[in-house]
Parts: structure tokens; C-alpha cells; sequence
């Protein structure tokens, strides 16, 4: 009989939950990775008398690490004394194996078991820290350049065993658990879909998009299917009884509900069995508007919450939202200090301490002005004894800016230092301004003191990026590759959509890996993006078409600048100028990409000028979902540029090759009322610019010439009447 208190109830499911964890034989993995997939550097290199570096190894909640070993292989200098030189290597901050740094064996291999009690759920940093002495009697120079020890990271490995544990059937476990940005080396979800309607489709681009957020910048790869996929996290996508369908085969049923409807179930598997390790999510609802309701909800719980397995959501409100808005994007004109900018006070400490740096993203389509400046505002002090060449070093995207020496013997300190920064040195997409110490003891004698030597810099500073016009000349693919641009002009993807010429499940993969990558570098989920698959005739927004090029509908062909199939212009690059633009050859000829070639184009909407259409094509569905992949690598994306790239994964190549040109025809882009119609002429014209300024100076001349002319003549004529009297 049930409790009227809900005892009963609760039994229950403690009951369910104990014989499912009993039920569950873990599943051991083995992952090995070099360790420069772990750092953006592939080496390290720690010098002067004391050095400390590493890499973060990330552990996902979802992982219970059994045994870890690592291959170090590293290079010291032949300087070193051995007796006095050591490499410690540490989790944590704990140390846990050490060797000497010997002169004799200067490259060494050496192989580590790493407690597995030294490692936590999140992020575990694996540092070296190296103590160098060289041979030389008396007072060593702290950071001689012969003191130095090289870490390879590509050629280092951490080898992990790992068992995953079960999914807790919380809806709260989307937050963190489930897609989590420590997932290494990649994320892999499968999402099952009613059909392939525009409308599915949609609703599959806005799940997508909410996991790939979640992800952060890991890489995250979609599958898309009709059936659940084994080994992997599966969501579900659509109304309740095609959802219900798929759940009888696990004995699996939804609640009853009258809105947007979310439950989380572990993963059925073959003969009625679960793999209790995966979620199946249901993203359903009665209806279509249900469905795209619960999506919405879905891509946006970012909390722990709810505690619960399901939920019915009746109505979902999105904020206000500014275009040009996004992960980590400045305003203009707007005063940010360092704590905000992820700068809390920081003391830097010793002979040439490791700086700090500022990042931040500004607008794709700024048009960056010569003649303005940034302005940083520092508030920091210094200790004394410092020599007077030491110095606080402003870097500006790898360019030194500024030196500001701190030359007072007693130490200092400093209130809204002034540092104007021209705006030149800036450009769209990430930023970066690094702080850089140099700071040298004055005294000679042995032992060095060291601990007066200091510089604190306070989170009160600020930084203010002045006011500028968003306007660009496109096409620039480079742009996509930095933040999704044109499609996240707005943040949530309004006034943009995906046209699927052929929505096979490898061409619908595609299209959400890309929603995926333009989530993440944007930070924000597409909710507004639209996915088609007809022909999108008049469409006044931008447009991201994935497929074949030979389905491009006729008016995007002829604004194409190449074309496959019968009769193709194709232009061929001849002649590059000092400015980086070409002279172009044109073929016409009947061709087609190769098997395993793609080709991603960039140009101006036939529809609305300053808009742009985006072509993502090959010729088989298979190679489209390969090129999407690809795109998601970091080394890729960055040797995507112009307005036409043609990209060759053919197993002859170690590596995807790419092609990037400029197109011939440019365009332009941006908020109109941020410019003139006659800027936009001259900016895109420097001809027609340099002939206005021209016949500018020649009219003021003839003007002033006219003037003295008339001047002269009227004096003359007064002279001749004051003669004639």
C-alpha cells in the first residue's frame, strides 16, 4: 500500500537505483595522448636558476582514473652541473618523482607511474620545475642563457586507464556531467530526429548548439541517426509519440505533459539490456511548437538544475540581446577594468617573473581606424632595490608597445598611469595585450636577494577601446574562422540560416558540427539559426549552404566565384601583388571536385547587398561530413582565408592541404548607419578616393589662385583711377 507521505515512492526508486548501480560492471578505457594536445605550445622551455611550467590534464566528472603513466622526454643544457641540478615533476602541486639534470646525458627519456590519488575530477596540473647551476665559480647570472631545459610535448605521452561511472538520472547532469568541457580528447553525441523536415531539423540545430556551449572550446563531433548509437550520449528529438516508439524497445515511457517536455533515461541497448554509463535524453512534446519549447530549454540549462528526471516547461523568455554581443567581446567606448577582464590583483615576484596577459575579442567587421588610440589606465606598485634598467613591458598582439621603467631605488607607486595604444596594432576577432617584467637585482654580492624584487598590478585598472564603425570588405572566410561571422552578427544566429540541398544524415551531421564551432567561438546558442531544405528564394539574411555545388540554386551560381559541372568558369590564380591580390586566368571547362576534395566559397547574396551566402561542398555526403570534422581543428581553421578555399583530404597527404585565395569580387558589410554611403564608395574604391583628394587640392588651388587674381586686379584698378585723378 502506498504512503500517503511518499516513503513508498522513495523505496522505490533507492531500490531501482541500488540494482541498477549492482547491475553495472564498470567499463574500463585506456586513453593515451601526446601532451602538446594538452598546451598551445608543442615545448616548453624552463630557464634561470628556478623554473616551473606545465600542462592541465583534464579528468571529467564521469571518469574514476585507475593508473596513469607518462614518457617525458626532455633536453638540458650542457652547462649544467649535475650535482646541483635537478627536474621535479609534480601533480598538484605535489611532487612525485624527481632525476637529476646531467651534463652527460643531455637528452634523456624517462618514464613515470603517477599516483592515481594525486588526481581529481577537473583540472590537474602536471608541471616540471627544474632548479639549473652551471659550472661557473662565484656569482652566477640568475637567468644565463646556457641555464635552460627543453620539455617535448609532441613527443611525450600521458597514458590513462579509466572506468566510467553511471549516469545519476538528473536533468541537472546536462550542466556539467554529461557534456563536459573536460572530455579529452574530443565529445561524441548522436542525435535522432522525427524526419528531416525543415522543422526537425531546426529543433536538432538548437540541441546541437546548446551541447556544443556546454563543450566550451573542446571539439565535439555530432552523428545524426534513427536509431540510438552506442557509446555515446543520444538525444532524441521530437514529438511524443514517434520519442515513445524508440523507448518501448528499453521498456522506457514519458510522463504525461501539456508543454515542452525533458527526461533523461539511461542508454537502451541490444536485447533489452542499458548501458547505464550514457543518457538517452528526450527533447519532446505534443506538439511542434512543444518541441521546438523544449529545445530552447535544453540548450540553456546551465545550472544544476533540476534535481529532477523530467520536467515541462511551459513557456521560455529570452533576454533582450544586443547585435555584436558574445564571448568576450569589448563595447566600444566603454571603460572595462582588469577584474573584469579576468585580470584580479597580481604580484609578480623574483628576477624575471612570468607575466600576465589581457585577451579579448573585438567585432569581426570593426573597421579598425589608424589615427585613434586605446587607453589603459595602470594602478601598480614596485619594490625597492630594483636596477634601474628593469621595466614593466607593454606587448600588444606579440608587438612591444611601451616600456614604463621602474627606476626608483626605493620603489614606487603609480595611479591611472596613462598608456595610449594606436589602434592600428588591433584587429577583429581575438586580442591579445600581454604585461611582461624585467626586473634585475642591484645588488652584485652572492647569495641574490630576491624578495623585494616585485611589481603588483590592481585589479582598478582599466582598459577603454574607443569608438569604431562596423564595416568590412568581404569576402573573408577568416572571419567565419574567428567567430562564426557573418551568421553570429547577432548572437543567437538571427537573420541567418543552414539550406540543406539534401538532407542525408551525413549532410545534417555536417551542418551541426558548424552550428557546434560557430556556438563556441561565439559563446552564445543559436537559437534564432534556421535550417532548410528547399531552396530559400529571396531570403534577405546571410545563408550557409551544405552539399553538393552542382545543387546551388542558379541565382547563387551566378554570383559564385567557381563553379563545377558543364560549362565552369573556373579562375586560376596567375599573379599574386605585394598587397596580397591576384591576376586571374578564367577556364571554362565541365569538371568536378575530386573524391575526397571540398570546396568552401564565399560571396555576396544575389538577394540583399552586404549580406553573404557560404557554400560547404563536395560531392559526396560522406567527404561533406570528413570536411566539417576538419574544420573543427584549430591548425585547419586557421589556413582558411579569402573568398575561396579548396580543401584535399586525400590519404596522399599526412595532412588536409588547403588552397585559400582571394575572390575577384569584393563587397562590403556592416551597419549602415555606422557609415556613409560616400565612405563605403571610397573605401572600396582607393582609386576614386585618391582622385577626389586630387581634384580637391586642385580646386583649392585654383580657388586661392582666382581669388589673388581678382585681389591683383581690383588694386590695379584703384591705382589706374587714383592716377587718372
Amino acid at each position: 500500500m502506498e504512503n500517503p507521505r511518499g516513503g513508498s515512492t522513495v523505496s522505490l526508486r533507492l531500490l531501482a537505483a541500488l540494482l541498477l548501480m549492482a547491475s553495472f560492471s564498470a567499463s574500463a578505457a585506456n586513453i593515451s595522448i601526446t601532451l602538446d594536445k594538452l598546451s598551445p605550445f608543442p615545448a616548453l622551455t624552463l630557464t634561470c636558476d628556478r623554473d616551473e611550467q606545465g600542462v592541465d590534464v583534464p579528468i571529467p566528472d564521469r571518469w574514476t582514473v585507475t593508473r596513469v603513466s607518462a614518457e617525458i622526454h626532455y633536453t638540458a643544457s650542457l652547462a649544467l652541473e649535475g650535482d646541483s641540478s635537478q627536474i621535479v615533476f609534480l601533480i598538484n602541486g605535489t611532487p612525485f618523482a624527481l632525476t637529476r639534470l646531467e651534463a652527460t646525458t643531455p637528452d634523456m627519456r624517462v618514464k613515470l607511474n603517477i599516483p592515481v590519488q594525486y588526481f581529481r575530477n577537473g583540472y590537474n596540473r602536471f608541471s616540471f620545475a627544474v632548479t639549473q647551476a652551471t659550472k661557473t665559480k662565484g656569482c652566477e647570472a640568475p637567468c644565463a642563457p646556457d641555464k635552460f631545459t627543453h620539455i617535448n610535448l609532441a613527443d611525450s605521452t600521458l597514458d590513462m586507464d579509466y572506468e566510467e561511472k553511471p549516469v545519476p538520472l538528473e536533468l541537472s547532469s546536462i550542466a556539467g556531467f554529461l557534456f563536459d568541457p573536460k572530455m579529452f580528447p574530443e565529445g561524441r553525441v548522436n542525435l535522432i530526429t522525427e524526419d528531416q523536415s525543415a522543422q526537425s531539423l531546426t529543433q536538432a540545430g538548437i540541441v546541437a548548439s546548446g551541447i556544443a556551449r556546454r563543450y566550451d572550446y573542446r571539439k565535439v563531433i555530432f552523428s545524426v541517426g534513427s536509431r540510438p548509437r552506442p557509446g555515446m550520449d543520444n538525444v532524441v528529438i521530437g514529438r511524443s509519440e514517434f520519442v515513445q516508439s524508440l523507448l518501448d524497445a528499453g521498456a522506457m515511457t514519458l510522463g504525461s505533459s501539456s508543454g515542452g517536455y525533458l527526461k533523461i533515461f539511461p542508454l537502451p541497448m541490444a536485447a533489452g539490456e542499458i548501458d547505464p554509463a550514457h543518457a538517452l535524453i528526450a527533447v519532446t512534446g505534443q506538439t511542434q511548437d512543444h518541441v521546438k519549447l523544449a529545445a530552447e530549454t535544453f540548450a540553456n540549462l546551465s545550472l544544476g538544475f533540476p534535481g529532477s528526471q523530467e520536467l515541462d516547461a511551459f513557456a521560455f523568455q529570452i533576454p533582450d540581446i544586443p547585435v555584436y554581443a558574445g564571448r568576450e567581446v569589448l563595447e566600444a567606448s566603454k571603460t572595462y577594468d582588469f577584474k573584469t577582464l579576468n585580470f584580479p590583483t597580481t604580484t609578480f615576484q623574483g628576477v624575471n617573473p612570468t607575466g600576465k596577459a589581457i585577451t579579448f575579442r573585438l567585432p569581426a567587421d570593426f573597421l579598425i581606424k589608424q589615427n585613434l588610440a586605446a587607453k589603459l589606465e595602470l594602478n601598480f606598485s614596485y619594490g625597492a632595490g630594483a636596477r634601474n634598467d628593469s621595466a614593466l613591458n607593454i606587448v600588444v598582439n606579440d608587438t612591444a608597445v611601451r616600456a614604463i621603467r621602474l627606476g626608483d631605488q626605493d620603489g614606487g607607486f603609480f595611479k591611472d598611469y596613462e598608456v595610449d595604444i594606436p589602434t592600428f596594432l588591433f584587429k577583429p576577432g581575438r586580442n591579445v595585450i600581454e604585461l611582461g617584467l624585467e626586473l634585475h637585482p642591484s645588488a652584485e654580492a652572492c647569495p641574490l636577494l630576491t624578495g623585494n624584487l616585485f611589481v603588483t598590478m590592481f585589479e582598478t585598472s582599466t582598459l577603454t577601446f574607443p569608438d569604431m564603425p562596423h564595416f568590412v570588405e568581404m569576402p573573408k572566410l577568416e572571419l567565419f574562422m574567428l567567430n562564426g561571422f557573418p551568421f553570429t552578427r547577432w548572437p543567437d544566429g538571427f537573420e541567418s540560416l543552414v539550406y540543406l540541398p539534401e538532407a542525408s544524415p551525413q549532410a545534417v551531421a555536417a551542418a551541426l558540427n558548424l552550428i557546434g564551432l560557430m556556438t563556441q567561438k561565439n559563446g552564445f546558442p543559436l537559437m534564432g539559426l534556421r535550417v532548410v531544405d528547399k531552396p530559400p528564394s529571396g531570403w534577405k539574411g546571410d545563408m550557409l549552404v551544405l552539399g553538393r555545388p552542382a545543387l546551388l540554386p542558379a541565382e547563387l551560381r551566378r554570383n559564385s566565384p567557381l563553379a563545377t559541372g558543364k560549362g565552369a568558369n573556373v579562375p586560376y590564380p596567375i599573379v599574386r601583388d605585394w598587397e596580397g591580390s591576384y591576376t586571374f586566368a578564367h577556364s571554362n571547362q565541365t569538371s568536378q571536385l575530386g573524391i575526397h576534395q571540398g570546396l568552401i566559397l564565399e560571396f555576396e547574396s544575389p538577394y540583399e547587398p552586404g549580406r553573404s551566402v557560404m557554400l560547404i561542398g563536395a560531392e559526396n555526403p560522406q567527404t561533406l561530413f570528413n570536411i566539417s570534422t576538419a574544420l573543427l581543428e584549430p591548425e585547419i581553421q586557421g589556413q582558411i582565408m579569402g573568398g575561396t578555399a579548396i580543401i584535399d583530404l586525400g590519404p596522399q597527404f599526412a595532412k588536409p592541404r588547403i588552397s585559400s585565395i582571394r575572390a575577384e569580387r569584393s563587397y562590403t558589410t556592416g551597419k549602415g548607419k555606422d557609415i556613409s554611403v560616400l565612405e563605403s564608395f571610397l573605401y572600396t574604391h582607393p582609386g576614386a578616393y585618391f582622385g577626389l583628394l586630387a581634384a580637391l587640392v586642385l580646386a583649392l588651388a585654383w580657388s586661392i589662385y582666382f581669388a589673388l587674381h581678382r585681389y591683383r586686379m581690383s588694386r590695379k584698378l584703384g591705382r589706374d583711377a587714383t592716377t587718372a585723378g
